[in-house]
């Protein structure tokens, strides 16, 4: 990436403001992954001013290339928590907090986003539909088509049991905090929507060895 002494400069003093008010990467590390965003963003625009930022289409592409996380019910889950703004393009600063949750969150961050992944319609609690809709993906070849359906609502059934602590039919993020921090394979029982730590750390290797000239 072609960057002037002017660019660089507003690069650094990005990396500066980010790292004072969250302490999850250090400033060299906040610069390589600025470095990164617009590497992905693929204009010659000047940090901070850009217009637009990753579209949709790229951020899945750049998902499954780097993360291996390529399911589409799933990156659509994941770009949606990412734009926070909903205006359908990731900004620096959403590129940035998601990749802190995909690198370095704590487990109470992971929680939080992996229950925003599933709330599809965002109400604050899991249905049963809503996990209908994840799970279904994950017993392929099972026909005829009402067999499979009833083998997913069983499947459903599991993590609602260890979930549902107040019987409602539905998973708070609450009860879902609880039941993770007890079994913390529950995180992800609705599909993988987080990088494993082997891919995290190739990643991690790749893009902070970025550096400023």
């Amino acid at each position: 990436m072609d960057l002037t002494a002017m660019n660089k400069r507003r690069i650094r003093e990005l990396a500066k403001t980010i790292t004072e008010n969250d302490k999850h990467f250090k400033k060299k590390e906040t610069e390589s992954l600025i470095l990164e965003f617009y590497e992905l963003l693929g204009q010659k625009v000047k940090p901070g001013t850009e217009e637009h930022g990753v579209d949709r289409l790229k951020f899945k592409v750049y998902l499954h290339d780097m993360f291996r996380l390529s399911k589409e019910k799933m990156t659509d889950g994941i770009f949606r928590v990412f734009d926070k703004d909903r205006d359908g393009f990731l900004s620096l600063e959403e590129w940035l907090k998601g990749m802190t949750v995909f690198l370095r969150g704590t487990l109470e961050e992971k929680i939080k986003y992996a229950f925003s992944v599933y709330d599809l319609n965002e109400d604050g609690e899991m249905s049963r539909e809503e996990m209908f809709y994840f799970l279904k993906d994950t017993l392929p070849g099972l026909p005829p088509e009402e067999n499979l359906e009833e083998a997913v609502k069983f499947l459903v059934e599991i993590p609602m049991k260890r979930m549902d602590t107040n019987k409602d039919g539905l998973v708070s993020l609450e009860e879902f905090e609880a039941a993770v921090k007890k079994e913390n394979l529950l995180l992800e029982a609705f599909g993988p929507c987080l990088p494993d730590t082997m891919t995290t750390r190739k990643f991690q290797q790749r893009v902070f060895q970025k550096r400023l000239e």
